[in-house]
Formats: structure tokens, sequence, C-alpha cells
């Protein structure tokens, strides 16, 4: 289910589902990259329902949306206008999201740089402990987590042999950091 986080507290939060109802959810209920320190109020969330033992209902497997589409369509961006829309607000979205977790380009400029110059799928697959290590050096920045966490799933899921998967991923590093400089305080 989609739904939007309308509520945050020391350690738990609600969630408004789009059948209107509120679903409690905690840091257990997070998966993949979403750190609970990166959850905002109107994030836009994907999430399942479970009943808990006394009946209530709660948010489970709950995700940032655009972490998902990221996920299903970077890799596959087509040259179709919708999709290549959407992929760019999506892109715009979640650079605003970075300004505001306090992520500079210049903290993400050596790996971005490599980014561009890899030749091969396999250039950037030995990048996967430059994201590791930008992440280690930035651990208490969850959305810096998050984005580096991003990047790793993505050239994990790369095809040695696809080529289109190397054109892809830079085009949405170069998505992310241009929109992040439009948004400014980059300094």
């Amino acid at each position: 289910m989609k739904g939007n986080v309308k509520s945050i507290r020391k350690n738990f939060g609600f969630i408004r589902g789009e059948d209107n109802k509120e679903y409690y959810f905690n840091e257990n209920s997070l998966v993949g990259d979403l750190a609970f320190q990166g959850i905002t109020k109107d994030m836009d969330v994907e999430f399942d329902i479970q009943r808990q033992s006394d009946g209530k209902l709660k948010a489970v497997n709950v995700e940032y949306k655009i972490i998902n589409f990221f996920k299903e369509h970077v890799l596959d961006l087509s040259v179709n206008k919708d999709q290549y829309d959407a992929f760019c607000d999506h892109a715009k979205k979640y650079a605003e999201r970075l300004k505001e977790g306090n992520v500079k380009t210049t903290m993400i400029r050596k790996i971005y740089a490599r980014i561009l110059n890899a030749r091969s799928v396999t250039d950037l697959k030995l990048l996967r402990p430059h994201f590791a290590y930008t992440s280690g050096r930035n651990e208490r920045n969850p959305i810096l987590r998050e984005f580096m966490d991003l990047l790793d799933y993505l050239v994990k899921q790369m095809d040695i042999k696809n080529e289109q998967h190397l054109v892809n991923f830079k085009q949405f590093m170069e998505a992310i950091v241009a929109y992040r400089r439009y948004f400014g305080d980059d300094k």
C-alpha cells in the first residue's frame, strides 16, 4: 500500500495509507536502506499491513517510495517520454531530500568522478567498497548512508555484459548531482 508519514515521535510514528487509515510503525517496520533517523513528515512511503497479536494493524516493510522507483527503473530507463519525465521528477525530489539531509556534492565528488570515468560495468562494480567507505566516513548522516546503499544496490544488480546499465547509471548520477546543485546551499 502507498501512504504518507503523518507524524513521527522519538522511536515510532504514524502513516496515513491511501485508504485514509492511520497505521503505527517503528524502527522494526523499516526495510532496505531506510533508517528511522531518515524518516521525515510527509514522506511518501510504500508498506504492507500486518495484524498484531492484540488485533491492531501495523505498517511493516516500510520503504521510501522514491528509492523503490530507482531500484525498479534506473537500470532500465527507456526513452519513453513519460518514464523519463517521472525519472527526472523523482531525481529532483530525491536531490531535495539530500539537501535536507545535509548531503553536499562535495561529500560525493570522488564517487561521482569515478562513476563518470567508468568505462565498463566492471569498473562500477569495483566502486562498491568506495560506497561503503563514503558511508562509513559519514556514519552520522543517515541520508548519505541511504544514498550510498542505493548506489551499491544498483551496481550490484548490473549485468556485466549490459553496457546500457552503465549508461543509465551515469545518467542517474548526473541527474542527482545536477538537481542537488539546483537546490543550492552546497558550499
